[in-house]
């Protein structure tokens, strides 16, 4: 941060100028979804759909009953507890697996161990569309289509990779003498593992959490293709419920997408300082 300040300060009056119009460009750009997904959400029906669109409020013509109609209408309490349940599970297995496979690639030089890491790597490559027939004709086999589980195993399958290699870069930056030492000193393996070494890559597992959950909160493709969809479905499926042949009820989805974003909202911020870290460090 500091050493960003000083460039900042070195830049010309012009320059500085440009980098602010910049980020303030950028700002607007990030924002605009969020500011016309609340203000969607509050219109009612007829001006959702009138051409051309006002992007500025009328305040007068707010309504919650978008909101009303998704909570009293529609099963969503079902969509956000199986959301809930697929994301909270997904990013527990995640950590788990990221943490002790990341662990393991660390500590691993020989070429098998290598070669692993970057199969686990190219895994992350393939598009979850590309997953999903094989995943669709496993999960038949087995029973497992419309249960929660189905979209869990897929979207570890999507996350685990890239959090594996994130949790091999913080386990490269700690020096292994401090588990030997802790071996020296009668622990075992694991015990060093998981009281010496796991404990000092906090921030890595904050971002793993944050990304896992993000990833799995919004799925749409293993929800959509796995669950049968009415009550067994997801937040992000269940939107799309609004968009009919004979109804397009843009505020309604937008009213369900800004409640979706709650949980969201509330681990980013939870997690925030630990997760710009974590992604720093896992970069370098």
């Amino acid at each position: 941060m500091a050493a960003a300040a000083e460039t900042v300060e070195k830049l010309r009056p012009h320059e500085r100028a440009l980098l602010g119009a910049g980020l303030v460009a950028g700002l607007g750009i990030a924002v605009l979804p969020i500011y016309w997904m609340l203000l969607t959400s509050l219109r009612e029906s007829a001006s959702v759909m009138q051409w051309p669109p006002r992007l500025l409020p009328d305040i007068s013509g707010f309504s919650l009953w978008a909101y009303a109609e998704v909570i009293t209408k529609s099963p969503l309490a079902s969509w956000f507890t199986n959301s809930i349940l697929i994301a909270t599970i997904a990013t527990v297995a995640t950590i788990f697996i990221s943490a002790t496979a990341g662990y393991a690639l660390s500590r691993t030089r020989t070429r098998a161990g290598l070669t692993m890491g970057y199969a686990i790597l190219v895994s992350k490559m393939l598009p979850a569309t590309l997953l999903v027939l094989p995943f669709y004709i496993m999960f038949f086999r087995v029973g497992l289509l419309n249960t929660i589980y189905a979209p869990i195993l897929g979207n570890i399958s999507f996350t685990v990779p890239f959090a594996t290699w994130m949790m091999k870069s913080f386990f490269d930056g700690i020096p292994r003498e401090l588990e030997e030492a802790a071996v020296m000193d009668g622990a075992s393996p694991f015990r060093a593992f998981w009281e010496i070494i796991l404990p000092l890559t906090l921030p890595g597992l904050a971002a793993v959490t944050l990304y896992s959950f993000i990833l799995s909160w919004n799925d749409y493709v293993f929800a959509k293709t796995f669950l049968a969809g009415g009550e067994m479905t997801t937040l992000a499926v269940g939107a799309t419920h609004f968009l009919t042949e004979s109804e397009m009820a843009w505020n309604k989805v937008m009213a369900t997408a800004a409640m979706a974003s709650l949980p969201i909202m509330v681990i980013f911020f939870l997690l925030e300082r630990y997760f710009v870290a974590g992604t720093t460090q896992g970069v370098h």
